[in-house]
């Protein structure tokens, strides 16, 4: 499944990457992470009430255009990226998300996908506001 979302940030490209890319500081703005150590490349989410430990990797790390990474672990391996490219005087972040599902989870990806989709709109205001402080 793939989920794409994006968002108007009054900031220029340089800053909102240096937010993206700062991963110790993305559970203040993704809902689902709580934990991220970045020594280990791994990442600690809660989603539907299952804590689910997972490891990442960067897999495109181009200031101040792109940022991507693949975790996995548990019943899903995910690919996410951030593209951010200048919009007047801010920046037009456009996150998507291709999430693979295995196992028994596969049989709830309509369960699962709004959920999803609902989380990455939120994350992205949340990234917004923190971006714009």
């Amino acid at each position: 499944m793939t989920v794409k979302e994006e968002v108007y940030i009054s900031r220029a490209p340089e800053a909102v990457f240096a937010l993206v890319r700062d991963l110790e500081r993305a559970p203040e703005w993704q809902e689902s992470l709580e934990s991220v150590d970045v020594q280990r490349g791994t990442e600690v989410r809660r989603f539907a009430g299952r804590r689910q430990e997972a490891r990442f990797l960067v897999l495109e790390d181009d200031p101040p255009r792109r940022f991507a990474i693949r975790s996995e672990g548990g019943p899903a391996a995910a690919r996410a990226s951030f593209d951010l490219k200048p919009d007047g005087d801010g920046t037009r972040a456009v996150f998507t998300l291709d999430l693979s599902l295995r196992g028994a989870a596969r049989f709830a990806s309509a369960v699962i996908r709004p959920r999803v989709e609902r989380e990455a709109r939120r994350n992205l205001e949340r990234l917004k506001e923190l971006a714009e402080r």
